[in-house]
């Protein structure tokens, strides 16, 4: 008996191999790709990895248009250009499978993982996921992995796997229609291929950038005044701030300070508070990203990259968690014994050893899939200067979270001069507690006042007013983007972090540190929601994530969810088909813009009149200045206008008579390149006119007449004739 079990890259494979071997594992090579042998129990074991998703959704027929709904599970060295390497794993899966007669997911235990397995069983292995087991653990350390071995799942977790594959095809159904949509509208406008993509999840998530971007340019700041007194106690100055923090009324506060001036001034009462400041939860995954870039301004995806790390090299649990909170079954002590071992974990260690009981905080936020991020207690070998930081901050998060709670003590000092009331604050860590060890992350602000009395008289320096004004919102950062999509429900902990980096790929935001939706960024979301503006809801989004948590308990069908979700999507492409060539003008525009930008050419305020006439679809206009058209000449027959119009049902364009159906006149046309009227008629057959075709390295001129003896010989005309509409 033979049993195969699948792990979800080599080094994890590697790690659960040196686990389970009773000897040392035999690593061997097929195609190319590690695998090992090894006995556990008797039992012959063979662990061999995929490389993540070994196969991807794709159409079944090709097709450019949109809507397309027929999908299917292919190879991803076949969908996906620079993914060959995929193909001698599913070789060396298919062949392995042969060999066995028991089969174990070991992938991680997440949606994605689920997934992954499911899919490498079903069409790399040609064997039926139900009869796989699952292991389950959330840390690869040798006890982790004996334990997820010696209790094994029955089947893998059909509900993840489904919820999984629900989330696969609908992001496939929105993002890759949406996406052609956006294509095909601007195609229709300008006669250009140019690819623009939304999805799901990302129309939303720019839609709340967009949201922010206008409430700062529609900002308008409003002027207040702050009243302030400097005093002076024991030779040092300190500064007391008015009760009412703002004053919007200059006049008002002129006579405050004059009336304050007045005086006497004396301490009318003094507050003394101690509070306690428990420890911080352990770190779930957007907690742990939010604090990477506040400590080293790391991206949301460069942390899970490096946690991701950290958790193959088994020092640190599985990061795409949402749960606040440590297993109860954990050995903390052991784990804490060998933090110990490192010099700068030593002290902090020693001292929790030293409690009577190991008991950590832990936050509301639960994952029924994985724990709260925590060290194992192996010892990290060489880690890079990011790897490291990373690692600190989950070590000292860890022993935090098992510390003596810090005492704080703020001291508020209640200041009167002639009845006008003077605030001065003052703050200090009384018993530092965790502070010792997590300090280095969080900031407390350390006033320290001296002794006041009540009734004493307060020497007055100054006391001023200043003015100030009220400052717009601030801009989002990385961080905060990952917090709003947690608030607002939309994504999940895997994927927010790349559909940030989606939308920066996509020159729809900019900025590291404050982001900044760019002028095309503004327009999508602007076209889409004036249009169509389910596709950038955030309770569509959120509603489908809430369906997608049903579906990984059981309680409703992955099909159900999908058929709801294609029948909303076809409602949608049909408002946006009818609505396509106004959507496709409205964003051409800010394409180019945007273009011009990247490519370091002439700024948007610098494009000429006849490149702005191309991005708007229109060359002149009829007498009722409405109808907007790119008018090529006059009809030979009938003296109407001959327009440039794009057939219903392939796209293509072609030159047409304005006065059909009573005149059948048209021409076919090139399709591809910028057309421009020149206003000549073609010397030769007298009869058609003459068009200028602009593309990117170069123009030429074209009589549009099929028949005319100089069609063929126009200089700079490339070699073929235009395809009939």
């Amino acid at each position: 008996m033979v049993t195969l079990i699948i792990a979800e890259k080599p080094n994890v494979a590697k790690k659960i191999a040196h686990a389970l071997a009773e000897k040392k594992p035999v690593r061997k090579t097929l195609y190319g790709v590690p695998y090992y042998e090894l006995i556990r129990d008797g039992k012959r074991i063979i662990v061999a990895p995929a490389v993540g998703h070994l196969y991807t959704l794709a159409p079944k027929y090709k097709s450019y248009g949109y809507p397309i709904f027929d999908i299917m599970w292919v190879p991803v060295h076949v969908a996906e250009k620079g993914k060959s390497y995929a193909k001698d794993y599913i070789k060396a899966l298919r062949e392995l499978a042969k060999r066995a007669n028991e089969f174990i997911v070991a992938c991680d235990y997440d949606t994605e993982g689920e997934v992954i397995g499911y899919t490498a069983l079903k069409y790399a292995c040609g064997v039926e996921p139900e009869r796989a087991k699952r292991m389950k653990f959330s840390a690869l350390t040798k006890r982790d992995i004996l334990k997820a071995w010696y209790n094994l799942e029955p089947t893998i977790n059909f509900g993840m796997a489904d919820a999984g594959i629900a989330r696969h095809v609908l992001d496939w159904y929105w993002g890759v229609n949406l996406s052609r949509a956006l294509t095909h509208a601007i195609k229709r406008a300008s006669g250009k291929w140019m690819i623009l993509s939304t999805g799901r999840v990302q129309g939303p998530t720019l839609k709340f950038l967009v949201e922010r971007e206008k409430e700062i340019a529609n900002f308008r700041p409003t002027p207040y005044w702050v009243i302030k007194m400097i005093l002076e106690k024991n030779g040092k100055q300190y500064t007391a701030t008015y009760e009412k923090e703002r004053i919007l009324d200059e006049e008002e506060a002129k006579r405050i300070v004059q009336e304050a001036k007045q005086g006497p001034a004396f301490v009318e009462k003094v507050e003394v508070k101690q509070q306690r400041r428990n420890p911080p939860y352990p770190f779930d995954l957007g907690t742990l990203q939010r604090e990477a870039y506040s400590a080293f301004g790391y991206s949301p995806k460069k942390t899970l990259d490096i946690a991701q790390r950290l958790y193959e090299m088994g020092i640190c649990s599985y990061p795409r968690t949402s749960s606040q909170k440590l297993p109860k079954n954990l050995n903390y002590k052991h784990i804490i014994q060998n933090l110990a071992k490192i010099p700068e974990y030593k002290p902090f260690a020693h001292e929790l050893l030293g409690k009577s009981q190991l008991k950590p905080v832990e936050g509301p936020k639960e994952d029924p899939a994985h724990p709260a991020i925590y060290p194992t207690g192996e010892l990290p070998g060489e880690l890079t200067q990011e790897e490291k930081n990373i690692y600190d901050l989950i070590v000292r998060r860890f022993l935090a979270a098992f510390a003596d709670p810090a005492v704080r003590e703020t001291m508020k000092v209640v200041i009167n001069s002639n009845n006008h009331r003077f605030i001065l604050s003052g703050a200090r860590t009384v018993k530092e507690g965790w502070i010792k060890i997590y300090g280095r992350y969080v900031s407390f602000d350390e006033v320290i006042l001296p002794k006041f009395r009540e009734g004493e008289p307060v020497r007055v320096i100054q006391i001023k007013r200043e003015k100030k004004k009220t400052k717009p919102p601030s801009r989002y950062s990385p961080a905060s983007v990952i917090k709003k999509m947690e608030d607002l429900g939309i994504g999940t902990k895997a994927t927010r972090a790349q559909i940030l980096e989606t939308l920066y790929q996509r020159g729809y935001i900019e900025g590291k540190k404050k982001i900044k939706v760019t002028p095309l960024g503004m327009k999508v979301v602007e076209a889409l929601e004036k249009n169509v503006p389910e596709i950038v809801s955030v309770e569509l989004t959120k509603e489908f994530e809430e369906k997608m948590e049903e579906i990984m308990k059981r309680k409703l069908s992955k099909d159900k969810v999908v058929e709801e979700a294609k029948e909303q999507l076809i409602k949608i492409l049909k408002e946006f088909k009818a609505r396509e060539l106004d959507i496709g003008r409205e964003l051409m525009k800010k394409v180019i813009e945007s273009e011009e930008k990247k490519s370091g050419k002439r700024t948007a305020k610098e494009l000429t009149a006849k490149e702005e006439q191309a991005v708007t679809g229109w060359k002149s206009r009829t007498r009722d200045n409405q109808k907007e058209e790119i008018v090529v000449g006059k009809c030979p027959k009938c003296s109407g206008d001959l327009v440039v119009r794009y057939n219903k049902k392939t796209g293509k364009r072609f030159v047409g008579c304005s006065n059909w159906p009573n005149c059948d006149v048209t021409y076919p046309l090139l399709q591809r390149g910028e057309i421009i009227p020149t206003g000549k008629v073609c010397s030769e057959c007298r009869n058609a006119p003459v068009v200028k075709i602009r593309e990117r390295d170069r123009e030429y001129e074209i009589c549009l007449n099929m028949n005319c003896k100089k069609r063929r010989y126009r200089k700079g005309e490339p070699k073929g004739l235009p395809s009939k509409a």
